[in-house]
């Protein structure tokens, strides 16, 4: 069940940022925020012969620094409120929320934290990290 946890968490953080075009991380240095308010962490989860559901965390926070002098001190920090999950059906969410997925009520918090950013391009870089679920 863990291991579902961390890729679903995983996906969601890497939705975190809007989608933009392509810019040159040395003109994107700088130091960002992720919130709900300009952000948005949406799931899907399929199933087999068919159907599944969407999802998405209405709570979260973060920051991105992108260090213009080097990539590799850039940070990615992230937290996942998982009480929030929804996907508009009830049963549903209580089951997400609940011990057998995130346990919200005894674990309130998902944490990314990178550990290192790798430059593979002009335009992309590798974050690596610690996901605590």
């Amino acid at each position: 069940m863990n291991a579902r946890i961390l890729g679903l968490a995983a996906f969601a953080a890497c939705l975190a940022v809007p989608a933009i075009a392509a810019v040159a991380l040395s003109d994107a240095a700088g130091s960002y925020t992720i919130s709900p308010s300009g952000s948005s962490i949406r799931f899907t989860i399929g199933k087999a012969g068919g159907g599944g559901f969407d999802g998405a965390f209405g709570r979260f926070k973060g920051t991105i620094r992108i260090d213009n002098g080097d990539v590799g001190r850039s940070k990615v920090d992230l937290t996942i409120y998982p009480e929030s999950v929804g996907t508009g059906q009830a049963r549903i969410d209580a089951f997400l929320r609940s011990d057998a997925v995130f346990d919200a009520a005894n674990n309130p918090e998902i944490q990314f934290r990178s550990t290192s950013v790798t430059r593979t391009g002009d335009t992309t870089a590798v974050v690596t990290g610690r996901l605590t679920a």
